[in-house]
């Protein structure tokens, strides 16, 4: 479940073996269903998170039950809102694809708008297309679709809640 909430901090990843170290953004890493750019005798010495994190950093773990080891949905979510302006998205998927996206057309129809309630249904609908979403055990594809966009619309209502005075 790590790696979409990664993907949104846009964290990198430190690949170790006897000749030396590189470092490979991890929105780079997974190159198909259980594959990567590891090489053989490469390990992962580190993960490393940038910073200043975001303003509004979530991680929504969508699962039959509570504390399921597997999500059927998995999605994290960086975003940088400035006088009520979403200046910078990140959102990474897990779930919906062979392997953990980021989700970039939703980040784009994110950017540079207001962070309304407008904005936030009209990028959900865009959420609810990404990925390749497949049905199985735990979840159907459109299941599976629909709680993207949900957990975008959860997202808005909780970082625009009134606090009770």
């Amino acid at each position: 479940d790590s790696p979409p909430a990664l993907l949104a901090l846009e964290a990198t990843l430190v690949l170790a073996d006897a000749d030396g170290e590189r470092e490979v953004p991890l929105a780079d890493y997974f190159t198909g269903y259980r594959q990567s750019v590891r090489r053989p005798g490469e390990l992962i010495r580190a993960v490393r998170i940038p910073l200043p994190l975001s303003r509004v950093v979530a991680f929504h773990k969508i699962a039959k039950r509570r504390f399921d080891d597997i999500s059927s949905v998995a999605v994290g979510f960086a975003l940088d809102i400035e006088d009520g302006i979403v200046r910078k998205a990140r959102i990474g998927l897990g779930g919906v694809a062979a392997t953990p996206i980021r989700a970039l057309a939703t980040e784009a129809a994110l950017e540079g708008k207001p962070w309304s309630a407008e904005t936030v249904e009209a990028a959900a609908g865009v959420l609810r297309g990404e990925g390749t979403p497949m049905s199985d055990h735990r979840a159907s594809a459109l299941y599976r679709s629909a709680m993207l966009g949900q957990s975008l619309l959860k997202l808005h209502a909780q970082t625009t809640e009134a606090v009770p005075s």
